[in-house]
């Protein structure tokens, strides 16, 4: 009889408790659940929205212009923009190429000339292999001993379009023995005029250019001589 009575009863009250925390516990759970859904959901939404636009101007004024009334002009004057290398950009390429085709050093000629044939477009790249092949000119300077140091004098972004850029530069070149500490063997500055192509920036393209043109005299008392191909 005690038996039957305590079933009637039910299960005692902690039991009871346990049950209702247990309960409340999942729905803590459903709830945050959901609530991780939702932060992922508005994440991936703002991840895909475009970014709004702010345009400065020339005298460093700011005007913020939002995406949804931008045109679709603009829109594609700004994507075109994004792939132009900055003037920063062109001084460094420029300077860079500079280095590796002009500032010969007889211990480092066969690869700073590879790396300077790298940095030209595939027609000049070409035409430039062949007649220093043709001329031997890796191995004399392998040779001849001789370290160069370079100086760019003068460096001019000359015209741009969307595509090109007309560089100018003049650079001095002072010539010694890499064997020796005697006086320079040889000094000269050249005038170069460069004409440089955008290209998609990739690993090996990373600033976004190539050299498409090269002209190089040598400046003496004020006269240019007659152009060299070869540096």
């Amino acid at each position: 009889m005690k038996s039957a009575s305590v079933r009637a009863l039910g299960p005692p009250a902690i039991w009871t408790a346990f049950a209702k925390q247990a309960a409340w516990k999942d729905w803590v759970i459903v709830a945050l659940f959901a609530l991780n859904v939702l932060l992922v959901i508005a994440g991936v939404h703002i991840a895909r929205r475009d970014p709004d636009i702010v345009l400065v101007a020339a005298d460093g004024k700011s005007t913020f212009v939002p995406r949804q009334i931008a045109g679709d002009a603009l829109e594609r004057f700004l994507s075109e923009q994004r792939q132009q290398p900055s003037d920063v950009t062109v001084v460094h390429f420029t300077q860079e190429f500079l280095r590796l085709a002009f500032a010969i050093n007889s211990s480092t000629i066969e690869a700073a000339w590879a790396d300077a044939l790298a940095l030209m477009g595939d027609d000049l790249r070409g035409r430039y292999a062949a007649e220093a092949a043709g001329q031997k000119f890796v191995e004399i300077y392998k040779l001849a001993r001789v370290r160069t140091s370079l100086t760019v004098e003068e460096l001019q972004l000359v015209d741009r379009t969307s595509t090109l850029l007309h560089v100018r530069a003049v650079v001095a070149r002072s010539k010694a023995s890499l064997i020796s500490d005697e006086a320079a063997l040889f000094d000269d500055r050249l005038a170069i005029e460069l004409v440089e192509r955008v290209v998609p920036r990739s690993m090996s393209r990373p600033d976004g250019l190539e050299v498409v043109g090269l002209n190089v005299s040598v400046v003496k008392t004020g006269a240019a001589a007659p152009a060299r191909s070869t540096p």
